[in-house]
């Protein structure tokens, strides 16, 4: 509550600017969850369940996206570290390659308007099963993530993001609870297929006098296979370090539903090769 009491606080304060500035924070947009610039990418994160499982993940990527800044193109390969609490036969403590990721972005709609509903992209994600299920570093099958994400400029300074994701396999797997397809540590075994709805409204507010952001996202996710819900609030800051250069650390934390990841911290680079 106090987070999303200064979050409000922030927003009147900057608001008073009224300013459209096009600083590269406004230009590149970092902190969109479809960004539409060419970059490689360097998320190094840090999974915590909650029967004292953990994980850690090193993901460089590389995301092509074309001079009309309508479609992205890209990839991303894991290193995955595991440890185990209970009985893996030797094999609590290990590393090595995850799950690929391929991701697609396009844009059928964009406006001129400075305000208001300002452009829907379409996202595509598609993960392959190259990581190995029993130790931890993928989930089994082929996973895929279609969804929309909406911009709206609500005030110079603030962009909602509303989206929704349908996430599912075409075989069975050893994770059913969604979070991009995160293996579940406490279980290897091979469940049914995944089948999950995600909502968010993330809220960006954007600093250009330092080039730095701030937002707020509650993810709503809903496992039907399950038949169970999971609702994480996320938080995100972030700067730009120079002209082509972001860097942000993300928390996500489990606040409801049927526990499984309880916290998720994200730190994520993007080098930026146009504007």
């Amino acid at each position: 509550m106090k987070i999303l009491c200064l979050f409000i606080s922030l927003i009147l304060l900057i608001s008073e600017q009224d300013t459209w500035a096009q600083t590269p924070v406004d230009e590149l947009e970092p902190y969109s969850p479809a960004p539409l610039n060419s970059r490689v990418s360097l998320d190094v994160d840090s999974y915590y369940y909650v029967a004292e499982n953990k994980s850690f993940s090193f993901r460089p990527g590389f995301y092509y996206g074309l001079p009309n800044k309508r479609h992205v193109m890209g990839m991303s390969v894991p290193v995955i570290h595991s440890i185990f609490t209970g009985d893996f036969a030797g094999y609590e403590n290990t590393t090595g390659i995850g799950d690929f990721k391929f991701t697609y972005v396009g844009v059928p709609y964009q406006s001129r308007d400075l305000l208001g509903f300002t452009r829907l992209s379409f996202y595509a994600e598609v993960s392959a099963p190259t990581g190995n299920e029993q130790l931890g570093r993928g989930v089994g099958a082929w996973v895929y993530k279609p969804g929309i994400v909406a911009n709206i400029q609500a005030i110079p300074n603030l962009i909602l993001y509303p989206q929704v994701n349908f996430q599912f396999s075409t075989g069975q797997l050893n994770s059913l609870g969604g979070g991009d397809g995160l293996p579940d540590p406490e279980d290897p075994d091979l469940e049914d297929n995944l089948q999950v709805l995600g909502i968010s409204l993330p809220a960006v507010l954007t600093v250009t006098d330092v080039n730095a952001w701030f937002s707020l996202n509650t993810e709503f996710l809903y496992s039907f296979s399950e038949s169970t819900y999971f609702l994480f609030l996320r938080m995100d800051a972030g700067k730009m370090i120079g002209d082509r250069t972001s860097a942000y650390l993300h928390i996500s934390k489990f606040i409801a539903g049927q526990p499984r990841l309880e916290t998720l911290i994200r730190i994520r680079f993007n080098f930026f090769l146009g504007r």
